[in-house]
């Protein structure tokens, strides 16, 4: 290991401990899969299908199946990096690009959800799973986790598995329940304008806050749509509900892994997809999409 890259853990360990991951015993876990989400699918081409608007072809990819898909993906992320096998990563990539699965707690696949992007959703995704793949082969397993969740650009403490998300639920259902008086004193015409929370969230508050520690894609459209995010705002959040300190981020994290990636072989010890034996090796043999 040169020593930007010791230098690079040694920061990632110190942010990740700031941040209270290692307080429990899988946050280190949680952390990398949010890392490798973030890495190889949310700060991506998928944001451009994002940003742009539906189509004849193209279902419009709001806030809410963006929650839905990203909290999904953790979960996934999460249960493959438990696996010792050392394609496991590529395991997720099909997840990734998979485009006729219709997606958890949405209404469409990424077909629907990416058309006029799938070209380049691809590239980036196969990028960064080969980038991952080369040094989760040239580090021990505890330093890619670090590497993997190194805070970078969106990672927030409060998302999905990190370590301030049970705090982020308890705010949401204390309000929800109507027990936050400052709250609605000072957003209460802005959620009058939002709108009243669907039946299917107020209904039964106890088996929504059970979905939103355990499976919040099931709620993800409905929960964005009436205002998720300003539900969960915290003291020192703007309007947006974003963080206006202590965010987690790293512009430089990105241009090291882009710069560590600039000339990776690609799946040299990849069984090629369709290989009944498993001894060809190289390039898939499956590039449609």
């Amino acid at each position: 290991m040169d020593e930007e890259m010791a230098q690079l853990l040694g920061w990632g360990r110190q942010r990740l401990e700031e941040m209270g991951v290692f307080r429990t015993p899988q946050g280190l876990r949680w952390a990398a899969a949010h890392g490798i989400m973030l890495l190889v699918w949310r700060n991506g081409p998928i944001e451009d299908a994002h940003a742009s608007g539906p189509t004849s072809r193209r279902k419009a990819l709001h806030d809410g199946t963006m929650f839905a898909r990203n909290t999904w993906l953790i979960r996934q992320t999460f249960d493959i990096l438990e696996s010792e096998d050392r394609f496991r990563l590529y395991e997720l990539e099909d997840l990734l690009l998979d485009r006729d699965t219709v997606w958890p707690g949405c209404d469409g696949s990424l077909a629907d959800f990416g058309w006029g992007f799938l070209g380049d959703i691809k590239k980036h995704v196969k990028r960064g799973i080969d980038v991952l793949s080369h040094y989760q082969r040239r580090m021990s397993p505890a330093d890619f986790l670090v590497f993997a969740g190194s805070p970078q650009i969106g990672t927030h403490d409060d998302h999905y598995g990190m370590p301030r998300w049970l705090l982020c639920v308890e705010v949401v259902m204390r309000r929800l329940r109507g027990d936050d008086e400052a709250f609605w004193l000072k957003q209460g015409a802005l959620m009058e304008r939002i709108g009243p929370p669907p039946a299917t969230v107020t209904a039964d508050l106890g088996r929504t806050q059970r979905l939103m520690l355990e499976c919040p894609w099931e709620l993800g459209t409905v929960l964005t749509i009436f205002g998720f995010s300003t539900l969960s705002m915290k003291p020192g959040s703007d309007a947006s509900g974003r963080r206006t300190a202590g965010r987690a981020s790293s512009a430089d994290h990105i241009r090291r892994l882009g710069r560590y990636g600039v000339h990776l072989p690609r799946r040299q010890d990849r069984p090629r997809r369709g290989c009944p034996t498993g001894t060809c090796r190289g390039q898939h043999g499956d590039t449609r999409l």
